[in-house]
This record gives structure tokens, C-alpha cells and sequence, in this order.
């Protein structure tokens, strides 16, 4: 029994250890790191916008996203592509190889500062965000599923590393497994609750 409690001591020891020195190294490139990840969130979601709103104008989409339902829908149908082959071909030249290029770029990124979820930059990062809605967890959900396998094992160190929550694990293996059940949610923190007759799922993190 000494000898168990001497090991799981030591490995207790090491996870803080280790998570203590990331975090360090987290303050220390900070500023740096938020740069460079809000350009490639930027990237992201700008890209997008376009093919759903054919304009690079944030001001635009964000009068768009605003109007009401019915004023939305026929604003939407003037900003449709002519042809269905020019969205398909900005996904293909465009999105998919840099979404595969910052994928790798977040997975270098988490390996050494361990993965930078909005918690753990605010902590040291003393600016307001270029996006208010920056969240680098946006780059990794729009990963190839090419590398759905080694982000899940990834992610469940850094959930046993007391890096992330469960509520944030269960999310990413959500993700990371094709969004087909909400199982991987429900067994990571999460649970399913009616709200005004309409179930929704609810995290039980915060």
C-alpha cells in the first residue's frame, strides 16, 4: 500500500511539476502566442464568413447576422454564388491545407505550453482580444479528421494533466469523434436538461 501511494505521489508531483513549467512558459510568450493564434482564428472564421456572405467586411457580416430571420434570409439569397464550384473551390485552395497547417501549428502549441483554452490566456494576457470572440479551441474543431485520432489522445493529457476541464475534454472528444452522439459529452460533464419543453444540453464545469 506505501509503495502505491509512494508511486501515485510521485506521478501527482510530476503532473504538477510539469503543468507549472508550461504555464510558465505560457506567461513568458504570451503576447507573442496570442498574435499568432488570433491570425490564424482570424483566418478561420474570416474564410468562412466569405463563402456564407461573399464579403471580407466584418462591419457587413455583422449587420447581416443581426437583421431578423425573414430580412436575413432574402439578404442571404443576394450573396449566394452563381455557381456552387467557387465556395468548393475556396474550401479547397483555401481553408482545408491552412486548416491542416494550424492544426499542426496548435498541436506544437499545446505540446509545449499545454493547450491554451480563453481561462488560461486571460491569466496572463492583459489585452482585450482582436475578436471578442477569439477562442482557440475554434482552430482545433475545424481540424482534418486526419488527425481526429492523435488530437484525442492529445486532449485527454491535457485533461489528466489538470490542464483542461472535464466540460472542455468531453467537448473536444465530441468533436474529435465526428459530432455522430453526444455521448462523449454526457460522460465528460455534461448533462441533458428540459428547458421551456426543449432538451438541451447543459455543462455542470461552471
Amino acid at each position: 500500500m506505501k509503495l502505491k501511494l509512494l508511486i501515485f505521489g510521485i506521478i501527482v508531483s510530476n503532473a504538477i511539476y510539469a503543468q507549472s513549467a508550461k504555464d510558465a512558459l505560457l506567461q513568458k510568450d504570451i503576447n507573442v502566442l496570442v498574435e499568432e493564434m488570433e491570425f490564424m482564428y482570424g483566418y478561420d472564421q474570416t474564410m468562412r464568413e466569405y463563402t456564407v456572405f461573399k464579403t471580407f467586411d466584418k462591419s457587413e457580416t455583422d449587420r447581416i447576422e443581426n437583421l431578423p430571420d425573414s430580412l436575413r434570409v432574402e439578404e442571404m439569397k443576394k450573396r449566394r454564388f452563381i455557381s456552387d464550384s467557387i465556395s468548393k473551390l475556396i474550401y479547397k485552395k483555401y481553408i482545408n491545407p491552412m486548416d491542416a497547417e494550424h492544426t499542426e501549428r496548435m498541436i506544437e502549441i499545446t505540446k509545449k505550453y499545454g493547450f491554451p483554452s480563453t481561462e488560461r490566456i486571460r491569466k496572463y494576457y492583459k489585452k482585450e482580444f482582436a475578436d471578442p470572440e477569439f477562442n482557440p479551441l475554434i482552430i482545433f474543431i475545424h481540424s482534418p479528421n486526419r488527425y481526429w485520432d492523435e488530437l484525442k489522445e492529445l486532449m485527454l493529457k491535457e485533461y489528466q494533466n489538470g490542464i483542461i476541464n472535464q466540460c472542455q475534454y468531453g467537448y473536444a472528444l465530441w468533436q474529435f469523434t465526428g459530432r455522430k452522439s453526444f455521448q462523449p459529452m454526457l460522460d465528460n460533464g455534461f448533462e441533458m436538461v428540459e428547458e421551456n419543453g426543449k432538451k438541451t444540453l447543459k455543462s455542470t464545469c461552471e
